[in-house]
């Protein structure tokens, strides 16, 4: 499970890498030298994956907690989008290592003897790592409770309060789909749930959580927009949901807001109410407190349904139809 993680966070460390073109000094503790052999290192590395138009710049390149190490952070921007990366350099520019310096002093008792936990941060995901009280072992994963139940734990920690919800409120069933609407495979996502919902009607409810990727330069906007036609009602935001992933391949990020205002219009929105609640801190913090859920349960890339407790990623039906079924059964 833990190789997921790990996998998401190279994977999004490399699309971030990808993208460079440029690399803009944010602290004179490089040198120019040290910062050219760097950027002449990775593009070496990266080779012909590197597009036109992506800066890097490093920030905070100073001391770190580690002896012979100091520490930095790529950020990176591009029209992919943009991201950061924490990196640690030996103090003679040779090693590199992504990711961030550990404190295990802070780490937490289990009530397992002679084990203690904490996190450390991957790109967007946050690792639980054990470590031994003696601090001689560390295990990359978590401490898990055989005694739980590990899919009523995960719905646990989904809210299905004030919702956007399609299908019967008292089904027996529960589908929570992650999604980013500039995501193609949420595109057929979108597609094939109507037949699905059809065919066990009255057995299940869908549940829509926002979970834009960084790589996706118009996706948090769109999602942000459609808590905002939520706002206004459960139907107006599958109105909204509908055009956006209807109209997808015409959107742009020059135009998506303009396109949503005019969504906005085309569904009866109260237009006013609409960019008020679009320019409000409210509506963005909804937003990044749905990624913030998703991540907690898992979910790394999109299309992912979590049926009952159940992880399904993709756009995939019969994957979808099997953990409805296994549900339904009650023999899970």
């Amino acid at each position: 499970m833990k190789s997921r993680y790990l996998l998401g966070f190279f994977v999004l460390l490399f699309s971030f890498l990808v993208s460079m073109e440029t690399l803009v000094l944010a602290d004179n503790n490089i040198s120019a030298e040290e910062a050219k052999r760097l950027k002449v290192f990775l593009k070496r590395r990266l080779g012909t994956n590197l597009p036109q138009d992506a800066k890097i710049e490093v920030k905070g390149y100073e001391k770190s907690p580690i002896a012979g190490f100091k520490k930095g952070t790529f950020v990176v921007e591009s029209s992919r989008g943009s991201g950061e990366a924490s990196f640690l350099i030996s103090q003679d520019g040779r090693y590199i290592i992504f990711g961030e310096p550990v404190n295990t002093q802070e780490f937490e008792n289990t009530g397992v003897a002679g084990m203690k936990k904490g996190e450390i941060s991957l790109g967007r995901q946050s690792v639980p790592i054990l470590i031994s009280s003696d601090g001689k072992f560390l295990i990359l994963g978590e401490l898990i409770d055989s005694t739980v139940n590990p899919l009523e734990e995960t719905m646990s920690k989904i809210s299905l309060n004030d919702v956007p919800v399609k299908g019967d409120k008292n089904a027996k069933v529960t589908i929570v789909e992650y999604s980013d609407f500039q995501c193609p495979f949420c595109k057929r996502a979108t597609d094939m749930l109507p037949q699905i919902m059809e065919q066990y009607k009255g057995k299940v409810k869908l549940v829509y959580k926002q979970f834009p990727l960084p790589s996706h330069p118009w996706a948090k906007d769109a999602a942000v927009a459609s808590v905002c036609a939520y706002k206004q009602g459960n139907e107006k935001f599958w109105k909204f949901h509908d055009l956006v992933f209807e109209k997808q391949k015409e959107i742009t990020v020059e135009n998506s807001k303009d396109k949503f205002r005019a969504f906005a219009q085309q569904i009866g929105l109260d237009t006013k109410k609409f960019e008020q609640c679009v320019n409000s801190k409210e509506a963005s913090e909804r937003v990044e407190g749905e990624i913030r859920e998703g991540m907690s349960v898992g979910v790394n890339s999109t299309p992912t349904f979590i049926v009952n407790g159940m992880t399904v990623r993709g756009a995939t039906p019969e994957g979808l139809k099997a953990a409805i079924e296994a549900s339904l059964s009650g023999n899970i």
